[in-house]
């Protein structure tokens, strides 16, 4: 919290604060003791009346309980840590089936089901780094940060959230630092997707491979790591460029013919290249050519043809990540760097 801040609050309640932060720095469990009314005093340079006042608050929180004569303890119902899901962008709300929601969803099922110590939250962008020095102020409780892609984001946040004593979680693809110090990651290992789909292409008997290129890190990416695997398994291939082909659809069509597949990067960049084909050059997915994409987004499976996908499993490995990020802030030990799951799902567009 800003140091202004902080010194403006009373007494009391900056001592409340700090009881919370011993509780979760010591890693009190329920039922254990925590120092007396005196040892408080003395160590915050509060007064036993202030002490008391902040005791007591926390007691009407269900934070503490105490027993005449013997101390006061943490609650057996004190509410659970935060663990705050930070989007890649803003505007996330955009439909209940965004990959956003399929991960907190996981998420929340996990913590429900599991009786974690730790539970998931909703965070809007925008108020989340206009106030990302003050974070455990403005949300109660938070223990961690989880950052739903978006590293640029991790990166501009990293260092006030270590100032809060915040670890974080980054849930992404695995195309920048390799096993990071400062912070934990689930990944989507972006090699494997490219050897599930390259496998794929050969067990349908696919010779040619049309990779649509788009001018964003995570596809350029992908379309390389795709390049070496299908070079690998003797498969021909070559890129074209998606920009150019919307300013020409016809140039499209003449490739077609040429090749077995179109591969794209993004499941909402291949579900436009099967409207251009069907819908402006009048031919049909499969029949004239296949359409693969990555992401199982609600378009995929709403679409028709249903595209064929690289599942990247957002419920899974939202389960995933709660369950090991809220043993790692309750528990305490070192930063764990993990491999989400994949699948692929053949449908009819492939």
């Amino acid at each position: 919290m800003d140091r202004k801040l902080w010194e403006q609050l009373p007494v009391y309640r900056r001592l409340e604060n700090e009881v919370k932060r011993y509780i979760a720095v010591h890693h009190l469990k329920r039922h254990d003791r925590l120092p007396s009314e005196s040892q408080l005093a003395a160590e915050y340079g509060a007064s036993i009346g202030t002490v008391r006042k902040a005791l007591n608050n926390l007691v009407a929180e269900h934070i503490i309980y105490r027993r005449h004569g013997q101390g006061t303890f943490v609650s057996p119902r004190s509410r659970k840590g935060r663990i705050l899901i930070v989007p890649g962008g803003p505007g996330i709300v955009k439909s209940l089936t965004d990959d956003y929601f399929s991960f907190l969803f996981g998420a929340l099922d996990e913590a429900n089901t599991a009786d974690l110590p730790c539970e998931p939250a909703l965070v809007d962008y925008d108020d989340f780094f206009r106030n990302l020095d003050d974070v455990k102020m403005i949300y109660p409780e938070t223990v961690g940060v989880i950052f739903f892609r978006g590293h640029e984001n991790l990166v501009k946040a990293q260092s006030s959230l270590a100032r809060q004593e915040l670890p974080i979680l980054f849930y992404g693809p695995n195309i920048y630092e390799e096993k990071p110090l400062h912070y934990s990651a689930v990944y989507s290992n972006e090699s494997a997707v490219a050897a599930l789909l390259a496998d794929y292409y050969v067990s349908r008997g696919f010779r040619r491979v049309l990779l649509l290129r788009e001018e964003m890190p995570i596809t350029r990416t992908r379309g390389r790591l795709l390049g070496v695997e299908l070079s690998l398994r003797n498969l021909e291939w070559e890129e074209a460029d998606w920009e150019e082909l919307q300013l020409n659809p016809e140039s499209l069509r003449k490739m077609v013919g040429r090749f077995d597949v179109i591969s794209c990067g993004r499941a909402e960049k291949a579900i436009e290249v099967i409207q251009m084909l069907e819908r402006d050059l009048g031919l049909r997915v499969p029949d004239s050519v296949a359409v693969a994409g990555i992401d199982n987004t609600a378009p995929a499976w709403a679409l028709r043809p249903r595209l064929t996908v690289v599942d990247l499993c957002n419920t899974e490995n939202g389960r995933l990540c709660i369950r090991r990020f809220s043993e790692l802030v309750t528990g305490g030990g070192h930063n764990f760097h993990l491999d989400g799951k994949l699948k692929l799902i053949a449908r009819e567009s492939c």
